[in-house]
């Protein structure tokens, strides 16, 4: 494959993206001919703080907003002089609506929150595919009500519902929840200092106001995405994931010849030109070339590489240190998109999806060098017999070790074979298959070792011994299933209840956040946090003695 077929089709996928959000957008707008409901709620503040005067501009200004809008939106009208009411309900009939703007007057609190809520569920009523707004006039802070920010600005982006603010002589400090339930929503916040200010934000809102064009209706496959600008953000979320998979496969390309280049680096390790080397098979580098040789160098520097090298080899991975660096890197911008654009607050998706991303790639190499060792170890016995019975038959140990790798069953062949390649150079057989039981952490093969080393200072018949640590091999692994098997309850139990509070407090978080809001937002509930963490590391640890029997 050359660059100039992946530069096609790379060209050829953006172009299918750009047609289809094309084709979005003619779908929506040969829906338009269909008449759909499409409606806008005020919100209007009527405290105690708002004098007579102010509750007539206001008035005004939401009569001039009605005029304004087309003549088939409907207008509801929500005042909050202590509990929100619903007093007008969406209609087109504008004179309903200034009977009911006719009946404002100033009241007690300021129930902002639960105005806006109020709003939500109204105009939710209408049907997701309706175009939805609320137009939210206020001079204050919320004193009163009892839903949370982060309750309204769920409601807000799970219903696709745009707010709108009017900030009516308020203070900067009163305006950050707007901002935030403003940007969550795709609305915008105005200001407004007297009654020609008020009427002008009302009048730049209504330019804004549900229409028939509008551009922002999303498919219903996208639903889900946030209501701000859902074509730029699925725009970019394709083209990082078409520079990632390009990115790929350039790394395929500059490792197609990884089976030579692998040669030249094990030999190159035993001299000083293992640079050169490296640069003569790389004298051109693309940009993942650049990138992949100054994470290379970056690893280097910090005496990150040689290891991260072993436990990729362990994991049977074949990447380089610094492409695998990238990818962790790579992976954790993507799950941090994918949760920004899931709707999480920014700084929360940057710092789990980092977290995440980087972390995940890491516990999968754990995973791998695991279950690798766990068949390496269930492998031995048989290959000893194999060993034994081909030292009954006249051959060396060397000649024995090489019939294993014949045999071919992995990981045992190929660790095996890395033991017979260490000899070829020089080494003690011993002490390489020392250092494979070592790689392997079996136990198990340090003792043949052993045996093999007091049988080559006394004499004997190492067969016969290789068979009788073979018999006292699986007899172990008989009894280590056996008590598995009978520890299987405990650990199932410890699994149930560990897994349970954190399940159980998830699911209350996602469908009652408010009753769980105290337990991170105040200091008892961030000390009982703390306490609940601490007893379930040490209730882990202690179960997990619990169930572990040594064999």
């Amino acid at each position: 494959m050359t660059t100039r077929t992946i530069a096609r089709w790379c060209s050829a996928l953006v172009a299918s993206t750009l047609v289809l959000l094309g084709a979005g957008g003619a779908v929506s707008h040969a829906d338009e001919a269909a008449v759909e409901p499409r409606a806008a709620i005020l919100v209007l503040d009527t405290s105690a703080s708002m004098r007579p005067a102010d509750v007539a501009a206001a008035r005004d200004a939401a009569l001039a907003y009605a005029a304004t809008v087309p003549a088939d939106v409907r207008i509801g009208l929500i005042w909050f002089a202590g509990k929100p009411e619903l007093v007008t309900r969406p209609t087109t009939d504008r004179t309903e609506l200034a009977e009911g703007l006719a009946g404002l007057r100033a009241g007690h609190e300021t129930w902002l929150r639960d105005a806006i809520r109020l709003g939500v569920s109204t105009v939710d009523k209408l049907g997701a595919d309706a175009e939805r707004r609320l137009v939210v006039l206020t001079d204050g802070v919320d004193t009163s009500s009892a839903s949370s920010l982060l309750t309204v600005r769920n409601a807000l982006v799970g219903t696709g519902v745009v707010a709108d603010f009017v900030a009516f002589r308020s203070h900067a400090g009163d305006m950050n929840g707007m901002r935030q339930l403003a940007e969550a929503s795709g609305g915008r916040v105005l200001t407004a200092e007297d009654a020609p200010e008020l009427a002008a934000a009302f009048a730049a809102i209504a330019k804004t106001a549900p229409s028939a064009g509008s551009a922002d209706q999303k498919p219903a496959w996208l639903s889900w995405l946030p209501a701000l600008s859902w074509q730029i953000g699925l725009l970019a979320g394709l083209t990082f994931v078409i520079v990632l998979v390009l990115l790929l496969v350039l790394f395929a390309r500059a490792g197609g010849d990884a089976g030579g280049r692998r040669v030249l680096d094990q030999i190159a390790r035993y001299g000083h030109r293992r640079d050169t080397a490296r640069s003569e098979q790389q004298p051109e580098r693309s940009f993942a070339g650049t990138a992949v040789g100054l994470t290379e160098r970056v690893l280097r520097s910090r005496g990150w590489e040689e290891k991260l090298t072993e436990r990729l080899d362990l994991a049977s991975i074949r990447l380089k240190p610094a492409e695998w660096t990238l990818l962790r890197a790579c992976a954790s911008v993507v799950v941090a998109a994918l949760l920004i654009l899931m709707g999480a607050n920014v700084v929360v998706g940057i710092v789990l999806g980092g977290v995440l991303g980087w972390a995940g790639p890491l516990m999968v190499v754990s995973i791998r060098i695991g279950r690798r060792r766990a068949a390496f170890g269930e492998q031995l016995p048989d290959v000893l017999q194999l060993i034994a019975g081909s030292l009954q038959s006249g051959f060396s140990l060397a000649q024995s070790l090489d019939a294993v790798v014949k045999e071919g069953t992995q990981p045992a062949a190929g660790e095996f074979s890395r033991a017979l390649a260490e000899t070829r150079i020089g080494a003690v057989l011993d002490d390489a298959l020392d250092r494979i039981a070592v790689r392997m952490a079996s136990d198990d093969l340090h003792w043949v070792v052993m045996a093999i080393r007091i049988q080559r200072e006394v004499g004997g018949n190492l067969a016969e011994i290789l068979l009788t640590t073979v018999t006292t091999m699986r007899e172990r692994a008989q009894s280590r299933r056996q008590v598995r098997a009978l520890s299987a309850e405990g650990r199932l139990s410890a699994y149930i209840l560990l897994a349970l509070p954190v399940a159980i407090g998830a699911f209350f978080y996602y469908s009652n956040p408010e009753y769980m809001q105290p337990l991170h937002t105040t200091a008892i509930g961030i000390v009982m946090l703390i306490g609940a963490a601490i007893s379930m590391a040490v209730g882990s640890f202690w179960m997990s003695r619990l169930v572990k029997v040594e064999v």
